[in-house]
């Protein structure tokens, strides 16, 4: 009798304790479906900023999707230019549960209204849909005479991650923008991509219009592009540009030491080379590969006696970073780096200051008290 009496007062606590629990999850449920159909009524029968506000309230129900996306998918063929791009926007927060909406999309990137054609970049970069069609309209929008909307198709392609051969002939399209921005915004899209992006950098290495901004990109990506060595070697061999051949001496710089291979070719550049900036920033190279080339050695003690202040400066240094362990040529780059620190050149004093700190020895610990 007791077993049966303590049975029953567990199930009357449970029913105490859990249903109005039950009953409170029932009505929210109960609200929130009547919140969305509220919702949606009023972004397919109102207008005007009420109309745009439940658009935009849409996109955050993705918990919906069932009910939300077709809806926001027929308002892209409304008259209302804002009713299209809010929902494209929506839309987009939706990810890959949007993709039928893809082909109304497409259609939308060349809307007329340029408003419209950037929140549509936007939504295929989020949607996710990696088709050969997708591909090709940002493709296309990356050379849209809006700025805004060139971005927004580069934001989109970045995101989708084609890969390198699809991505090029889009990054090529940007990169030979007039609007600077575009080209800066490209670049750093290709930096984003930091070692993936060096199959993409090969190819737009081999295209003149292009291979000035990959070097750039090159540079900034630092030792990850090191597989782009074989590449950068023969643009210099090929180049009878001498802003290219510089650029591109930096970036085997930055590589550092897996640009080794390239020394010979930087030797010979060197000292072909008729502009007086190419020899230093060689020798920059040189010493930032750490290379142990004997003609390369050769090479820096000779240029340390050209009449070239700014060249004499960074053989020193070079001789330092490839001789750490000589007291005399570390205590010569000295001597020439802080004469350069004192030079009416900007150019000089800024590549003097960066060489003192690279030869400063790190800093002591502070000793624990």
């Amino acid at each position: 009798m007791r077993v049966l009496v303590t049975y029953r007062r567990s199930i009357f606590l449970l029913l105490v304790c859990v249903a109005p629990v039950l009953v409170t999850a029932s009505c929210t449920s109960h609200s929130e479906n009547a919140d969305v159909a509220a919702l949606v009524k009023t972004a397919t029968t109102g207008s005007g900023p009420e109309q745009y506000a439940a658009i935009d309230h849409l996109g955050d129900r993705q918990d919906e999707t069932t009910a939300v996306v077709p809806v926001l998918h027929k308002l892209l063929e409304d008259k209302d230019p804002q009713v299209r791009w809010h929902s494209e926007r929506s839309l987009g927060d939706f990810g890959d549960q949007a993709q039928e909406a893809v082909p109304d999309l497409l259609k939308d990137i060349k809307d007329e209204d340029p408003v419209v054609e950037y929140h549509a970049a936007i939504a295929l970069g989020k949607v996710g849909d990696k088709s050969d069609a997708t591909i090709d309209a940002l493709a296309t929008a990356v050379t849209n005479k809006n700025p805004q909307v060139a971005r927004a198709a580069i934001a989109a392609l970045r995101h989708l991650r084609p890969g390198p051969q699809r991505m090029s002939a889009a990054m090529e399209k940007a990169l030979e923008a007039n609007d600077t921005a575009e080209v800066v915004y490209a670049l750093d899209a290709l930096v984003e991509f930091g070692k993936e992006a060096v199959p993409l950098l090969n190819e737009l290495l081999k295209r003149p219009r292009t291979s000035y901004i990959a070097c750039a990109a090159i540079e900034q990506i630092g030792p990850d592009a090191k597989d782009t060595v074989p590449g950068l070697i023969d643009l210099l061999s090929e180049s009878k540009n001498s802003q290219l051949q510089i650029q591109a001496l930096l970036s085997l710089a930055r590589i550092g030491p897996a640009a080794e291979p390239a020394v010979a070719t930087i030797l010979s550049v060197a000292a072909k080379s008729q502009d007086a900036t190419v020899p230093v920033a060689a020798a920059f190279a040189l010493g930032s590969i750490g290379t142990k080339d004997k003609d390369a050695d050769a090479k820096l003690r000779e240029a340390l006696s050209k009449d070239n202040a700014f060249l004499q400066m960074v053989a020193a240094w070079a001789l330092a970073k490839i001789h750490p362990d000589d007291a005399a040529l570390k205590q010569q780059a000295m001597d020439k780096l802080t004469a350069g620190s004192k030079s009416d050149d900007e150019a000089i004093r800024s590549a003097a200051d960066k060489g003192l700190k690279s030869l400063a020895p790190p800093s002591e610990p502070a000793a624990a008290q």
